[in-house]
């Protein structure tokens, strides 16, 4: 038996991304506990998975030196009052101060999972900040025993740049997808222009033999999940066919710098170009009502949107980035369209529209690529490995 401690950017990524491994974790014996920033409301609901949650002074913005020299204090000193077997750390910031501080404290064991590049090496930012956070992500990651990327270009990017070493790395599937929980409605698999059945949907969804057509985006509204294009296709292909609908499902995070006012989504809303559901507790009844799932984000690490529509068999067209390439073969199970062209988008879409058996077919096809690759019980086994001393 051991004590694991996990620590990430928030509650809230614990709740949504780490649950199976908490889970699984939990199952075996082992003393679970996590750390991650306060104020998202998610705290009960991790304390809940049967493990105790510590707030931490994390700062989701850029660079903070005061708050960030909080945050390493604050680091050490829960690593010394808890004394883990096993340090795994999530998300950028815990990533790099939490393996330095991990060092200094003697955790035997220090595990990272990086999510993604991030706005630092995929956005704007100044040259000196890239550098900054360069030499911060290989001094931290030297004295790492493993380190996961959520796909292999972003692994690759990491060695390539000598910010890790290629034997204490390696790229796992995102956080997988619980293919049980998420399985495909009965209206799903039907391939031969059948007329569908009746399937679950959200409280007040229209019959799905009678309903409008329904364009699904589950994100968070930000404006590098690529939030703007999605609503310009919305606004092309309604102006033709208004009998679609394009559904955007996810919370504003107002800490973030590339949110989506208020007011903007307030007109996108009034002018009928989108409806904007906020945040649901299971999206598994509106994955279920959508005819396509839609990702045009900017940069992924692995989406875990995609992985969930792709289990219950929903055909998908997302951004050719890293992540989503991982998770759709253009043409099989989805189409990959070009980053921040929202013509080529709705492009996509109306193809998708137009061809009901192949949507179908796309669908059941993703499905099969989940249960290959993308399970989650495959990916906690992995992760689990690494906290073994030999592994």
């Amino acid at each position: 038996m051991k004590k694991i401690l996990l620590v990430s950017r928030c509650a809230w990524t614990l709740f949504n991304f780490r649950r199976g491994l908490i889970r699984g974790l939990k199952d075996e014996g082992h003393d679970v506990v996590c750390a991650g920033g306060y104020g998202d409301g998610y705290e009960e609901r991790v304390r809940s998975l049967g493990v105790r949650f510590v707030r931490l002074p994390i700062d989701r913005r850029a660079l903070k030196p005061w708050t960030d020299l909080g945050l390493l204090h604050a680091l050490y000193g829960l690593y010394r009052r808890e004394l883990p077997d096993v340090v795994h750390h999530f998300t950028i910031k815990p990533v790099i101060y939490g393996s330095l501080i991990a060092r200094l404290a003697r955790v035997p064991r220090v595990v990272n999972t990086v999510t993604g590049l991030g706005f630092v090496f995929t956005g704007s930012a100044p040259g000196w900040l890239r550098a900054l956070v360069e030499g911060l992500y290989r001094l931290a990651l030297s004295g790492s025993h493993r380190t996961f990327f959520q796909n292999t270009e972003d692994l690759e990017f990491f060695v390539d740049r000598g910010l890790v070493r290629s034997t204490r790395a390696e790229a796992v599937p995102g956080s997988g997808v619980d293919t049980e929980r998420f399985a495909p409605p009965p209206s799903a698999g039907l391939i031969q222009g059948e007329s569908p059945s009746a399937a679950p949907g959200p409280p007040g969804a229209e019959p799905r033999s009678s309903r409008r057509s329904q364009i699904l985006m589950v994100s968070r509204l930000l404006a590098d999940k690529g939030v703007r294009e999605f609503v310009e296709a919305a606004r092309s292909i309604r102006r033709r066919r208004p009998d679609v609908q394009f559904v955007l499902l996810g919370r504003r995070d107002d800490r973030n710098p590339t949110v989506i006012p208020e007011d903007e989504l307030e007109r996108w809303q009034s002018e009928g170009s989108i409806r904007w559901l906020g945040e649901v507790e299971d999206v598994r009844p509106h994955l279920a009502e959508a005819d396509v799932v839609v990702l045009p984000s900017y940069r992924e690490g692995t989406p875990r949107s995609l992985l969930e529509a792709a289990a219950m068999a929903r055909p998908i067209v997302a951004t050719d980035i890293a992540g989503c390439r991982d998770v759709v073969d253009d043409g099989v199970n989805g189409y990959l369209v070009p980053a921040r062209d929202s013509q080529a988008l709705g492009e996509a879409v109306q193809r998708m529209l137009a061809d009901p058996v192949r949507r179908a077919q796309m669908g059941a096809r993703g499905r099969e690529k989940i249960l290959r690759n993308f399970d989650e019980r495959s990916v906690v086994a992995r992760i689990k490995r690494a906290y073994e001393k030999e592994a």
